[in-house]
């Protein structure tokens, strides 16, 4: 008699997770992203609600990139968002197949989705850990790292969104001015 295949956690996560410590992952499913003000008040008590906002197209191509949701008032292409082996995909029925983008500097958390697309070969450079403040201040809740930088983000007005950017920088296509920091936490 044949058993089903099971897939069963790595017990390290990868590369991507060094230096974040004992409580770093990199797979994960059935979360929603929040951002949390890190110097203001939050309305809640896990942060703005983030969702995957269209950046714009070209022949053969579509951007995505997070962005609070109060300031999208579009239709969610992609409701379904997983950390697989250190990259994030996202999902969504009858959606192109979308691929996480490098992250550097002054930019935006991005994907490109396109037909040849394969989510699971996205830049392998996301990671979750765990808020285990010993001093109990925490929200309880998981922060994402990019680039192994938990501490890093901050949500900025670009031409229609209020946009989650990776050390933004100014003159870089959004108002730097307008940013504050923000920790990106997985919602489960």
């Amino acid at each position: 008699m044949a058993l089903p295949a099971v897939k069963f956690p790595r017990t390290t996560p990868g590369p991507w997770c060094d230096g974040l410590g004992g409580g770093a992952f990199d797979e994960a499913t059935g979360f929603t992203l929040a951002a949390w003000n890190t110097t203001g008040t939050n309305t809640n008590s896990t942060g703005a609600p983030l969702i995957v906002a269209s950046a714009g197209s070209i022949d053969g191509a579509d951007f995505w990139q997070v962005a609070t949701w109060a300031s999208y008032p579009y239709g969610v292409q992609y409701p379904s968002i997983s950390l697989v082996n250190g990259t994030l995909v996202i999902e969504g029925p009858n959606a192109t197949p979308a691929q996480a983008s490098a992250v550097g500097e002054g930019d935006s958390l991005a994907f490109v989705s396109r037909d040849t697309a394969n989510p699971s070969q996205g830049a392998q450079i996301y990671c979750a850990v765990a808020d285990i403040d010993p001093a109990g201040s925490g929200t309880g809740h998981p922060f994402l790292a990019v680039n192994g930088d938990t501490d890093s983000f901050s949500l900025c007005q670009s031409t229609f969104e209020n946009v989650v950017y990776y050390k933004p920088l100014a003159d870089h296509g959004y108002d730097y001015d307008s940013c504050y920091p923000v920790r990106v936490q997985l919602i489960f």
